[in-house]
């Protein structure tokens, strides 16, 4: 699950792309729900056409399964597929109920569901904290965001709470004179990731709808190793050995 320490911190484009590179790295059924109602854009991130979305499982939790949800989601060419949220506005109120059975048939056919959640701190009356195998809280070095993580992590994520790992979005070494000490301090704990700034890089991928995780930038290259780790692999992908016939 990805959630966003405050609006803007780049939450989706890390669950996009943390999810393909997911799907690819562990070779296994992917999911990616964009919770992020009703303004998600994880479908516009992706480059897919979704006919449905979100909101169609949710209103009619009574009746959905497997099957229903299989019709439901959109297959990226990478393997991944995805529920999107709607295409156009839709504003739709669902009950915590709904989404915990949306969660609960969606593990029943996916070997791993990965939850954008934008900045929605009402999810939080929902079992998608309790059942998450990891949290990963998405900030970047401001004193905004910080003050903001600070919060969250004390509200949230206790010793007893579900595991979080805390990634620093757009980071640069020193950014606004605040080292990694006060950082650390700010948190609570040391952040787990660190995404370098590219802002180039990601602006790019974004205006073509192409994945960052389908190209080798440092952006990707810490994605990878993200979804790796998440799956029990090595984060870093052992590299083959070459043989010479003349060594």
């Amino acid at each position: 699950m990805f959630l966003g320490a405050k609006g803007g911190s780049g939450v989706t484009t890390i669950a996009c792309n943390f999810a393909v590179s997911l799907a690819q790295e562990s070779n296994q059924n992917t999911l990616l729900i964009d919770l992020h109602l009703p303004l998600g854009d994880a479908a516009l991130n992706l480059g897919v056409d979704a006919q449905y979305s979100t909101v169609n499982a949710l209103q009619d939790a009574g009746r959905l399964d497997t099957n229903f949800l299989a019709k439901l989601v959109t297959k990226h060419s990478s393997g991944l597929s995805v529920l999107a949220a709607p295409g156009k506005f839709s504003p739709f109120h669902c009950t915590d109920e709904a989404i915990d059975k949306m969660m609960s048939v969606a593990r029943l056919d996916y070997d791993f569901v990965v939850v954008d959640a934008g900045s929605r701190l009402d999810l939080s009356g929902t079992n998608l904290f309790e059942d998450a195998a990891t949290v990963y809280l998405i900030t970047q070095v401001s004193i905004p965001e910080l003050r903001n993580s600070n919060r969250l992590v004390t509200e949230f994520f206790t010793a007893a709470g579900p595991k979080l790992e805390i990634v620093l979005n757009r980071y640069m070494s020193r950014s606004l004179g605040v080292d990694d000490e006060h950082i650390t301090k700010a948190l609570t704990r040391p952040a787990k990731w660190k995404v370098p700034n590219d802002y180039a890089t990601a602006q790019r991928t974004q205006n073509t709808a192409t994945p960052l995780s389908l190209e080798d930038s440092p952006i990707s290259r810490v994605l990878r190793q993200m979804a790796r780790v998440a799956c029990g692999l090595p984060a870093n992908a052992e590299k083959k050995k070459r043989f010479s016939l003349f060594g």
